[in-house]
């Protein structure tokens, strides 16, 4: 495996605010003294034809990092968590796949096997750019997105931490001053993405 490659666990909860919200929760984090960074994402979004992964809770994606790397993930929901497997992409491979989806990096590929999914069947479906602020927490991330698709703008608010109730307990703490509430009916970005939600 490359060095800079990462099979990760990760837990996070997250909720959907509307435009006021994030400027309010936006204004609050960057007047803070915590520790944080601005990050401008660009996702493209790999599926088959009959969006095989999307509709079994999987993501297939290069992520473009502030137009300095690219990192190609597939992201497996679990009951409690996802797993993300990452590998770091040189210009020539993220070429590749975009143009063709010529995918040789074996811990992607026999994780598709495993789910009965051929890797030359799967194409570039879609993507969305989001701008990104990451604050520091004591024993958490907290992430403010603000996510730009086809013909919509919509905002969210995503904290990932240790374990699944950790990131829960403290997005509520974050959220609770703004009348807000996780909700089960949260779709995460790609689907939102590729559906066009």
């Amino acid at each position: 495996m490359n060095v800079n490659d990462n099979i990760t666990m990760e837990y996070e909860a997250r909720v959907m605010i509307n435009e006021e919200q994030y400027l309010n929760i936006r204004k609050h984090y960057l007047n803070s003294n915590y520790l944080k960074e601005e990050i401008v994402n660009e996702n493209y979004y790999f599926d088959t034809e009959d969006l095989k992964l999307t509709n079994s809770h999987k993501v297939l994606r290069i992520r473009k990092i502030n137009d300095q790397k690219y990192e190609l993930t597939l992201k497996i929901q679990e009951q409690n968590g996802a797993i993300e497997i990452n590998h770091s992409l040189t210009d020539n491979e993220k070429d590749n796949l975009l143009k063709k989806f010529e995918l040789s990096y074996k811990p992607i590929t026999a994780k598709l096997i495993e789910y009965g999914i051929n890797p030359k069947s799967i194409k570039y479906i879609t993507n969305l750019k989001t701008e990104r602020l990451e604050v520091r927490l004591k024993d958490c991330l907290l992430v403010i997105d603000k996510n730009y698709f086809r013909d919509k703008v919509d905002y969210n608010l995503e904290v990932e931490s240790s374990s699944e109730s950790l990131a829960k307990s403290q997005l509520n703490e974050i959220i609770k001053p703004y009348g807000l509430s996780i909700k089960k009916d949260y779709i995460n970005k790609a689907r939102r993405a590729i559906y066009n939600l």
